[in-house]
């Protein structure tokens, strides 16, 4: 790509936000972070890097979604989890509606609309807002209708993979689960990330904790859409976050965190 056209390009993001954080291109632990980020680091390595690489047969996927797929969940559900390693490999963007115990927003929300208190819930706005719950009639359909029809066998393996997604998320004891007294943003927020980072790990167990609907998208290695994030910036990194109800845009787990917790959390 030219100069001139990378520019064209950049321009929107560079005139819309104010960086607020800069990315480096490395993944560096920030001072006093190392615990957090090892302990958010164990799910990768016990789910073999699960969600860390978008799918080999992205040529072969059926079609992608124009609009985000809807999901009602919370981080610290290995069921939930497991619907967000399917998407991270399907490449697909997800609006979130976080639901953490005892949120009082998006959770009741949830079970009026499915009628049971049973998560991830999800609807799909690309077809007449169909609804499903259960992880795997979830992830079922999600390769039926946007994949190639072939859950991974990570993804199938019934008890193991929930026994494995829960050793995985123990060391974070419960984090991404309760709810945090918040003030709700007008429009969801932003963020770009993937599965298996434990810096996005970080900075969405805060969104989830905070009740902040957030898009996500989704840019595990081999996502074409990281091109597409690096022309803004020049550079890649994840977490990075744009808030359009202020104007700013961040990367960095740790500013992202601190931002988080000054805009929205309550004292």
């Amino acid at each position: 790509m030219s100069t001139s056209a990378q520019a064209g390009q950049e321009a929107p993001t560079k005139e819309k936000f104010t960086l607020q954080s800069k990315g480096g291109g490395t993944y560096k632990v920030s001072p006093g972070e190392t615990l957090n980020v090892a302990t958010a680091g164990v799910h990768a390595f016990v789910r073999l890097g699960s969600g860390a690489f978008v799918s080999a047969k992205l040529s072969e996927f059926r079609k992608r979604p124009d609009k985000p797929i809807i999901l009602y969940e919370f981080d610290g559900c290995p069921f939930c989890r497991k619907v967000r390693e399917a998407t991270s490999l399907l490449d697909i963007d997800v609006l979130f509606y976080p639901c953490p115990k005892n949120g009082p927003t998006w959770r009741p929300k949830a079970i009026a609309m499915s009628g049971k208190q049973q998560f991830p819930f999800m609807v799909d706005p690309n077809n007449n807002n169909w609804e499903l719950l259960e992880s795997n009639a979830i992830i079922s359909y999600l390769y039926n209708e946007y994949g190639d029809g072939n859950v991974p066998l990570s993804l199938r393996l019934g008890p193991l993979t929930a026994l494995s997604i829960g050793l995985g998320l123990a060391p974070r004891l419960g984090r991404g689960t309760q709810y945090r007294q918040s003030k709700l943003p007008d429009n969801p927020l932003d963020i770009w990330g993937y599965e298996a980072s434990p810096f996005v790990k970080l900075a969405r167990e805060v969104l989830v904790e905070l009740e902040l609907p957030h898009v996500y998208h989704s840019v595990a290695r081999n996502s074409p859409k990281r091109v597409a994030m690096r022309e803004k910036w020049d550079t890649f990194q994840v977490p990075y976050l744009e808030d359009s109800n202020t104007g700013l845009a961040m990367f960095e787990s740790t500013a992202i965190i601190k931002y988080l917790e000054d805009t929205y959390g309550v004292k």
